[in-house]
């Protein structure tokens, strides 16, 4: 056992939320969530407190989570990295890697799927821009044997190989982001307001694989992937972008991977870039253009204002008849914190 299993042992033993546990700590929900990920250890001030708050010995504490002081353990950390031709967000269950070949002729998304670094790759797509190729594999949900899905034997030969979490070691850690276990309910517009709605319901993801589709999701609240397949209308989607939320909705502010293909291509969405050094930089958000229901085009990004809205929805209007909604009570994988 570890010292953080110890911790949320004795968090679960006396039926405390990590919240409550936080606040009879003198600390906050976001660190007792890293304790007990042993993403980082509490300072003895804070173990000394548990003894005396839970009535329990230092020893034990410290004891039955000696594991946690093995030199040798690297502890998992959920964050964005980014090299010169590859970009990788980590969550507890997923790894979604964006990669091109040096001279980006080609373009690809794999999306790996388990615990920490013990993930399998379920979905790849890679365009071949001289070929005008885009080919694809995923597996179906749940399938019991693996059930897969392609336009490519290639591709499917490449489903379930082992993640490679040494490839993250080179590159530049952009983000870190912690999974919140907290399981409190989301807030609501009256109680939060949009914008703070906006942010708190985006900062997760989603997931499902079905013969029809594939659909992966994921924000860490400054930057949204999406790894969209949909059979019905050959519609194949994978990108990364840069949103940041305003007062009446979301703006783009820049999309620096994109692998876009629809049917024959001819649509102006349409389209095959990507450009690893590309940052967001401060953005002055043109809110007095917004109006209520509309999708605006500046020369700064697009803006995607709120449409309408409940306690429990938010609709920004999209491109075109396209609308984008976010739920407080979607289903969720993983809800994130900022650290």
């Amino acid at each position: 056992m570890t010292l953080g299993q110890r911790i949320q042992q004795i968090r679960i033993e006396n039926g405390l939320s990590q919240e409550e546990f936080a606040e009879k700590l003198g600390t906050t929900r976001q660190s007792v969530s890293r304790w007990e990920l042993d993403q980082t250890y509490p300072e003895i001030a804070k173990i000394v407190l548990i003894s005396k708050v839970f009535s329990v010995s230092t020893d034990s504490i410290l004891k039955n989570g000696i594991s946690t002081f093995d030199t040798d353990v690297e502890y998992f950390t959920c964050g964005v990295y980014r090299g010169s031709n590859c970009e990788i967000v980590e969550t507890e269950k997923f790894a979604l890697v964006f990669y091109c070949s040096s001279d980006k002729n080609i373009l690809g998304a794999k999306l790996y799927r388990g615990f920490e670094n013990n993930k399998r790759l379920v979905a790849i797509c890679e365009r071949d821009q001289s070929d005008e190729k885009t080919e694809y594999a995923y597996f179906v949900e749940d399938s019991n044997p693996h059930t897969a899905i392609t336009n490519s034997e290639k591709m499917v030969s490449q489903l379930s190989e082992l993640y490679d979490a040494d490839l993250k070691k080179s590159m530049r850690r952009l983000e870190s982001f912690v999974v919140d276990h907290s399981g409190a309910p989301l807030p609501t517009v009256k109680d939060a307001g949009i914008p703070k709605c906006l942010t708190l319901w985006r900062m997760t993801d989603s997931y499902h694989a079905t013969h029809d589709d594939f659909n992966f999701f994921l924000c860490t609240g400054k930057t949204e992937y999406i790894f969209s397949i949909k059979m019905k209308d050959n519609n194949i989607y994978c990108g990364a972008s840069y949103n940041i939320v305003f007062d009446l909705g979301i703006f783009g502010s820049g999309q620096f991977f994109r692998i876009r293909n629809y049917k024959d291509n001819s649509e102006k969405w349409c389209g095959f870039y990507c450009d690893f050094s590309y940052e967001a930089g401060e953005i002055d958000i043109p809110t007095e253009l917004c109006e209520l229901g509309k999708n605006i085009e500046t020369s700064k990004g697009l803006m995607w204002c709120v449409k309408r809205y409940t306690d429990d929805e938010i609709v920004l209007q999209g491109c075109g008849e396209d609308e984008y909604t976010y739920r407080r009570t979607d289903k969720r994988i993983e809800r994130f914190a900022t650290i």
